[in-house]
């Protein structure tokens, strides 16, 4: 990849980063309803997704610097199961 490439493809990341982070702020509860369950459930296989390839693996801890803690550790822990996995 070129330089650029790989700028633009960091951008995506820090905006796929922003995107989980709000909806486990807005939609993630400890105990959630059916309703809210299956909000759930669609951002946590698009985040077990992006988990599983290896480039945003990588960037992923530059990525969460200064992310609300709550939201990075569930983040690193859907990494560590989606490692564990494979």
């Amino acid at each position: 990849m070129t330089e650029e490439q790989q700028e633009r493809r960091l951008v995506i990341f820090e905006m796929l980063i922003a995107l989980f982070e709000r909806a486990y702020i807005l939609v993630y509860e400890d105990h959630m309803s059916a309703h809210t369950q299956r909000l759930w459930r669609t951002w946590d296989d698009y985040m077990r997704y992006w988990c599983r390839r290896q480039d945003f693996r990588a960037a992923l801890p530059m990525l969460i610097e200064g992310e609300d803690a709550d939201f990075s550790r569930y983040i690193l822990a859907v990494l560590a199961n989606e490692m564990a996995k494979s």
